[in-house]
């Protein structure tokens, strides 16, 4: 699939000059993904890409269990804070190019574009946005498929809890729509700061700061932003499954978007 190179970058470099922020960090941003593609991210397999994630998060995982006991170290799960800030931080950037630059990438904005599978050759207009988009729902499938051999030690719901999160990763990705769910993974965020939380090497005042810092990303992040995006994707298919235009996807896929979105949205709310 074709996806964006450095000529891309350059020229989109270009037209954002004088941009003020927004000028400066999407050229940066791009130039960070052109490397992904130059070791083929466009075309990784996501199944390998699932299968290694979750070796390494694992091997994270059982480094991470050996203190006294088998006891965390620095009392941090340190699998899900590697996977936190790999996913969170990395939707984050895929969002933001939703947002301030696919239409200078693509000549379409999202979700439109994504959709409809439109946008320039060369620009992903037959898939995700960027090489980053695609992956990393398979990362975060990998971390569910970790997340399930750790609940085999740690308890029913543990397990049920990764078994949905394996489930949602695998279907997109099985569908080849994995960047369909890629933004909602900036709910990640907010699990950075969560994993840090009673760490055993920061002062009570760092703890109350990241305790604080996890209170406001889950509320804005899970509570604002997430279902802001969820409702703007599902208002956008279903407008243009309406008026007749050509969508990506089977007719299902969007009662799989509704039943996803109210599980996942719903236990934000619910835990807020």
């Amino acid at each position: 699939m074709p996806m964006i190179v450095l000529s891309t970058t350059e020229s989109t470099g270009q037209q954002h000059s004088g941009g003020g922020v927004s000028g400066m960090l999407t050229p940066l941003i791009l130039r960070f993904i052109s490397v992904l593609d130059d070791y083929g991210a466009s075309t990784w397999n996501l199944r390998a890409v699932a299968f290694i994630s979750a070796i390494c998060l694992y091997g994270t995982y059982k480094l991470g269990r050996t203190g006294p006991g088998g006891a965390k170290l620095g009392n941090v799960c340190w699998e899900g804070l590697l996977h936190a800030i790999i996913s969170g931080v990395g939707a984050a950037i895929c969002v933001y190019l939703n947002e301030f630059a696919a239409e200078e990438i693509s000549g379409v904005s999202e979700p439109l574009r994504s959709i409809r599978c439109d946008g320039e050759a060369g620009a992903g207009g037959d898939g995700p946005l960027t090489s980053l988009h695609r992956i990393l729902p398979a990362i975060t499938l990998g971390y569910g498929m970790c997340d399930i051999l750790e609940g085999l030690d740690l308890g029913r719901d543990f397990l049920l809890h990764a078994t949905a999160l394996v489930l949602v990763m695998g279907t997109v990705c099985e569908l080849g729509v994995s960047h369909t769910v890629t933004p909602m993974l900036i709910m990640e965020l907010s699990s950075i700061w969560l994993n840090l939380v009673s760490a055993s090497f920061i002062s009570e005042a760092a703890s109350v700061a990241f305790q604080a810092l996890f209170a406001l990303t889950f509320f804005v992040v899970r509570i604002l932003i997430v279902p802001y995006i969820w409702l703007e994707w599902v208002i956008t298919l279903l407008n243009e499954d309406r008026d007749g235009n050509d969508l990506c996807f089977p007719r299902y896929f969007i009662y799989l978007v509704l039943v996803f979105g109210v599980i996942f949205n719903g236990l934000n709310f619910y835990w807020m």
